[in-house]
Order: structure tokens, then C-alpha cells, then sequence
């Protein structure tokens, strides 16, 4: 009991932390302009943190995690097995609870204001009573007006924006990971942990795909289930424990 209030009090103070750091953050999208020319460093760097969250790259973000924070904090083997099952709970409610979310609020992405305000949509709502093809006509005319470096993410997710999937992933990974560092007292492994969630939070805001709204939602999402979500299980249950220790998971 008292290692898992230990715990839940870290991840406490790494959400908080998260939290604080989308303040300076929100500030700085507050001065972007979608309509600005964006060149091919910027856009290329906005592009490859966005992706370690999104699917084209958190799986090889979770496994280099696994791999990494495995080396720094040196845990047991026998106790990998609690901490996968927990870990794969985290990130699978998560999931699921944030695609129902997203289907109860229905809050239009940020570039559908843009398009609003552009005469190509009556407002932000309507972009989301249009078939797939007449969406990708009016993203498509938005590329004489805006970087290619944001209408390409923005023809790849036309679902709705609250709460941010990607910053979803990021908070799970900042919360159990950075939890496990921070018992082990790695703190420059935890800041490259949080420098890493910022950034992938603002890349978010840069592109156009999330109000800082969405990442709030999101964290806070993540932080109510990190202190719902078990962290031991009753793996030396007579009944499981056989078939385990076969397996060399106990």
C-alpha cells in the first residue's frame, strides 16, 4: 500500500508538472498564424514529435521506454509481469475511453476554424457532416493558403479534436515511466521524459490539430486512471502461479 501511494503521489507531481508546462506553452501558440510559411527544418522537426506519439511511431517509442527505463532503474524480472499488465490497462483504457470522449463532445479540430474564417466552410462543425472525398477537396484547397507541413496532418485525422490521443499516449508514458525513473531517482532520465511530452504537446498546437483544451483533457484523463488502475496483481495465485513459473514470468 505504501509503495502505491508513493507512486501515485510521483505521477501527481509529474501531471502537475505537465500541466504547468502547457501555461508557457499555450502562450506560445497564441502567436501562431497557420498561414505563415513554414520552413522544412521547423516543419520536418514538428512532423517527427508529433509521429513518436502518433501511430506511426509510439510503438517504437514504447518499446525504446521499455528498453530504456528497463536499464536505468534495473527492475527485477519477477516484477515486469505487474508492471506490463499495468501498463497495457493504462494504455488501452485510455484508448478507448478517449475515442468515446472525442464521440460525446464532438469539438472541431482548430483548422476547421481556419476554414471557416477562409469562406470554405459556413462554420467548424459542418466540415464533419461532409463525406471523406468533399473533405479532402476543401483540405486540398487550403494548400495555396497554408504550409504543406500542417495540411498533410491535417488530411491524415479528420476526426474530432477533444481530448489529443497523441498527448494521451504521451501522459501514460510520462506517468508510469517517468514514475518508475523518479523512484530510481533518474531526474535527468524524468526531464528528458517531460521535455519530450512538451514537445509533442506543442507540435500538436503548432499543426492546427488541438486547442490546448484537448491536451489539458487529456492529461487530466490519464492522471484519474493512473490512480484507478491497479498496480499488483494476483499473479502468485495458486491457480496462475504454475503456469507462470513454466513461463520464468514469476
Amino acid at each position: 500500500m505504501k509503495a502505491r501511494i508513493m507512486s501515485c503521489k510521483r505521477a501527481l507531481v509529474l501531471l502537475l508538472t505537465f500541466i504547468l508546462l502547457l501555461i508557457p506553452l499555450t502562450l506560445l501558440s497564441l502567436q501562431l498564424d497557420f498561414t505563415q510559411p513554414v520552413t522544412d527544418p521547423v516543419g520536418r522537426a514538428m512532423t517527427y514529435l508529433t509521429h513518436s506519439a502518433g501511430k506511426e511511431g509510439f510503438l517504437f517509442t514504447l518499446l525504446f521506454l521499455v528498453c530504456w527505463v528497463g536499464w536505468r532503474c534495473q527492475i527485477p524480472r519477477h516484477q515486469w509481469l505487474n508492471k506490463s499488465i499495468q501498463l497495457m490497462l493504462l494504455l488501452g483504457l485510455a484508448m478507448v475511453m478517449k475515442v468515446g470522449i472525442k464521440a460525446i463532445t464532438q469539438e472541431p479540430r482548430p483548422y476547421t476554424e481556419l476554414m471557416t474564417q477562409s469562406l470554405l466552410l459556413p462554420n467548424a462543425g459542418h466540415f464533419y457532416k461532409l463525406a471523406h472525398p468533399k473533405q479532402e477537396a476543401l483540405l486540398l484547397a487550403m494548400e495555396d493558403k497554408v504550409s504543406p507541413w500542417r495540411v498533410m496532418h491535417w488530411q491524415g485525422e479528420t476526426d474530432f479534436s477533444f481530448p489529443s490521443g497523441h498527448t494521451v499516449f504521451v501522459m501514460v508514458c510520462l506517468l508510469y515511466f517517468g514514475s518508475l525513473l523518479a523512484e530510481k531517482k533518474r531526474y535527468i532520465s524524468v526531464g528528458a521524459l517531460l521535455i519530450w511530452a512538451g514537445g509533442v504537446a506543442y507540435s500538436r498546437l503548432w499543426l492546427g490539430m488541438h486547442h490546448p483544451v484537448d491536451l489539458l483533457g487529456a492529461a487530466l484523463l490519464v492522471g484519474a486512471l493512473y490512480l484507478l488502475v491497479p498496480q499488483q496483481y494476483p499473479l502468485q495465485h495458486p491457480r496462475f502461479k504454475p503456469w507462470l513459473q513454466r513461463m520464468h514470468l514469476v
